[in-house]
């Protein structure tokens, strides 16, 4: 949640069940998000309890495979998603409204079936937060619209798992051929530019040649996720098992951890001079937000994932109004300045769990930021923001188009540093895309919260989000002829009432 937030205090563990006010005491943001915080806990873990991971109610089961609605035709290749309501890990999910698999209101990335093949439809579902920017009804005109606060969104998407059955002769090859043809296309360049550098002697050609690099390696990324690198793929060929088995492996899926400290103090060789304690050198209060940006694995060459960094957990941001040449138009462009790293992406990729794109600012006049790079603009994304991070380059640490490498290094070596004594180190694994971290800094105590185990070293933990909940739907086969799917099994739980009201009395 990239809101301008005290702290985030919530932690199941401590089994609080509320929070108590009292009189003539500060009233903090902390205190009241972790109430919210508690009451939705207790409400999840009580519809769990009852119902499982996953079910529906019997009279208004959600997500199951339906027939078109009045004015509509059903699609080679597509397919109609039922309305009503589900449970997944005790969130509500609800769609409002039947609607087509390739037309989700919060999916653009949804693309044909295969005619011939089967597939199981299962439910992508997470928590995002959403500002004024995404929602400007969130602001009191009366007021003269201010921000205040914020809300948190149910997420949710229908997707689908191949499990099996190859193309019928004569039918047209999938929309991904094309993709998997560029990215050979591209890996083929990359290896070509590699070897160029390699036997290249003149600094100034082997920068550019580096510069080709990175950018093609970015290129291969976004094109690779385009092809399900979000979500973690499943094995190749699943032409058997239970719908509950070829989720499996979203289920099990995990993200690399990261930990944090702050730097250790040099050992004094004189006796009578005591070492500098290790502190928090910073002059402000702060909510640091370390976040993933390119999804990747640390083991596999040319894959290598990105994160960015914010001391005010990503909360500096505007609306994107446009861009002329070098310069951006934004709706303030208060907490900006020269040399800052800004994240400019709409509401699309964040649905498609992709990353923005980064520029560094070269000016700022009024509402107008001058950037190099210039990011692409589109007219037609959804509510196109701009985000400021606060991650900089320095003698030991090179960007990759602005953003950290995640490198994975062993033991106690390898600490990347943050600002202000604080340092941060990630094991080897997988990351994703938004997955990120959070911790506090306090000015009167120079410590950040981070927890340790017995032998005092800062504590590997996984990410704090984005946590994503799966729940198997229904399995289908798409076919050639109308109405161009059938179902083969309803792979979702359904429960009755717990009483018997009659309504008529």
């Amino acid at each position: 949640m990239k809101g301008d937030f005290s702290r985030q205090r919530f932690n199941p563990e401590r089994h609080y069940n509320r929070v108590l006010r009292q009189q003539g005491r500060v009233d903090l943001d902390a205190d009241w998000n972790e109430q919210a915080a508690i009451s939705r806990h207790l409400m999840r873990t009580l519809v769990v309890d009852l119902f499982g991971r996953r079910a529906g109610p019997e009279a208004n089961c959600g997500f199951g495979l339906s027939g078109a609605p009045d004015g509509q035709k059903p699609q080679v290749g597509d397919f109609f998603i039922g309305e009503g309501r589900y449970y997944v890990d005790g969130l509500l999910v609800e769609n409002a409204g039947t609607c087509a698999f390739t037309a989700q209101p919060e999916w653009p990335g949804a693309v044909k079936l295969t005619a011939g093949h089967s597939y199981l439809a299962y439910l992508d579902v997470w928590e995002r937060h959403v500002t004024w920017i995404e929602d400007d009804g969130i602001r009191e005109v009366a007021l003269g619209g201010p921000d205040t606060a914020t809300r948190v969104k149910t997420t949710w998407q229908v997707k689908v798992i191949d499990a099996g059955g190859p193309p019928k002769g004569g039918e047209a090859p999938p929309k991904d051929e094309d993709t998997k043809k560029k990215i050979a296309a591209l890996e083929a360049k990359l290896e070509e530019l590699v070897k160029a550098l390699d036997a290249e002697r003149d600094a100034a050609a082997q920068a550019a040649l580096k510069k080709q690099i990175t950018a093609l390696e970015r290129e291969l990324r976004k094109l690779k996720e385009s092809l399900g690198a979000v979500d973690p793929p499943p094995p190749p060929a699943a032409p058997a098992g239970t719908c509950g088995e070829l989720l499996k492996p979203l289920r099990d899926w995990k993200s690399g951890r990261m930990r944090a400290r702050l730097e250790p103090s040099e050992v004094e060789e004189t006796p009578c001079v005591l070492p500098p304690e290790s502190r928090y050198r910073g002059l402000e209060n702060h909510l640091y937000r370390i976040e993933v940006h390119d999804s990747g694995d640390t083991s596999v060459a040319g894959a290598a994932p990105t994160f960015k960094w914010s001391r005010e957990n990503g909360s500096v941001a505007a609306r994107w109004l446009g861009v002329t040449g070098a310069t951006v138009r934004l709706s303030s462009t208060r907490g900006f300045s020269v040399d800052d790293w800004v994240e400019f992406s709409s509401e699309d990729d964040e649905l498609l769990g992709s990353p923005g794109s980064f520029a560094r600012v070269l000016s700022v006049d009024g509402d107008v930021l001058t950037v190099q790079p210039a990011p692409a603009w589109n007219p037609n994304a959804a509510n196109p923001r701009a985000r400021r991070w606060d991650q900089r380059a320095n003698d030991e640490l090179a960007l990759v188009n602005g953003a950290v490498p995640l490198t994975a290094p062993s033991g106690e070596e390898g600490w990347i540093e943050i600002e202000d004594g604080i340092e941060v180190q990630f094991e080897n694994g997988q990351y994703r895309s938004g997955d990120y971290w959070l911790l506090t800094a306090r000015v009167l105590t120079g410590q950040i919260d981070w927890p340790v185990n017995a032998s005092g070293s800062a504590t590997w933990m996984a990410p704090d989000g984005i946590t994503h909940h799966y729940a198997e739907l229904f399995m289908l086969e798409s076919t050639a002829a109308a109405p161009f799917v059938s179902l083969l099994k309803d792979c979702r739980c359904k429960f009755a009432r717990l009483a018997c009201i009659d309504d008529a009395k």
